[in-house]
């Protein structure tokens, strides 16, 4: 009768061990279940926090080439000034130089 108890009791801690495998086994599926759930909301996050960016980028890219055009157009503009002061210049010194010698008392 002792063999027959012994293989019951072997075949218990058997069973008991069987079950707290399964069980360690489930909490640690339930627990990355968990954590690809939450990997998967950060994923989503960051993709939209990367939709956001790639917009920021297009609309700098946009400020940037609308600067360009401003500069282009300023230095354009300073060209003309310049030119025209230049001429000014010329018609004073020209001016000046048909004046009569000041007369030295």
């Amino acid at each position: 009768m002792f063999p027959i108890d012994n293989g019951q009791h072997d075949g218990r801690k058997r069973l008991e061990r069987l079950e707290s495998a399964v069980d360690r086994l489930a909490s640690a599926a339930l627990t990355l279940a968990e954590q690809m759930s939450a990997m998967t909301q950060h994923a989503s996050h960051v993709n939209d926090m990367l939709g956001k960016l790639a917009d920021a980028q297009i609309r700098l890219s946009n400020v940037q080439s609308r600067l360009a055009d401003s500069q282009l157009r300023f230095l354009e503009a300073q060209k003309l000034t310049e030119d025209r002061l230049n001429a000014l210049i010329t018609l004073v010194n020209d001016l000046l130089g048909r004046l009569p010698p000041a007369d030295k008392d």
